[in-house]
């Protein structure tokens, strides 16, 4: 009888063995199906905050390329004349608009831990050189 014990005890501790591990597996795969979707719904948000700023980017684009059209009007009506700090200020300017024109294609691969930094510091560099051009046009 002792022997009968132990085996039905030994049963009942790996039948009851079985079933945590089997409600465990299922909470664990319900986990990362939720974590899953979380990663899912992020990756959407960060496309389409890429983009909302890949638009935006052409838009301001299109805006300082009006600029250097008038700009260049500008410079052919003075008879192309300009001071030393004009030539210095349109220097600067092209080398941040060549900054900007390089990033804009690298914004679809920014992954979401650059995201933040690289978007703020994209804003504040073509907000920089918006202002660069109209300040130069505004002097000349």
């Amino acid at each position: 009888m002792s022997q009968l014990r132990k085996i039905t005890g030994l049963l009942i501790i790996s039948f009851s063995f079985l079933i945590f591990t089997g409600c465990s597996t299922n909470q664990q795969k319900k986990e990362d199906k939720d974590a899953g979707i979380r990663n899912t719904e992020m990756n959407n948000e960060l496309i389409k905050e890429h983009n909302d700023l890949l638009n935006k980017a052409n838009q301001d684009l299109a805006y300082i390329n009006t600029k250097i059209g008038e700009l260049n009007d500008k410079i052919h009506t003075k008879g192309g004349k300009l001071t030393e700090a004009q030539n210095k200020a349109l220097d600067e300017f092209e080398l941040k608009r060549s900054s900007v024109n390089k990033r804009i294609h690298e914004i679809k691969d920014v992954p979401q831990e650059n995201w933040e930094d690289f978007k703020g510091t994209f804003e504040k560099d073509i907000s920089e050189v918006k202002n660069k051009i109209d300040s130069i046009i505004s002097v000349l």
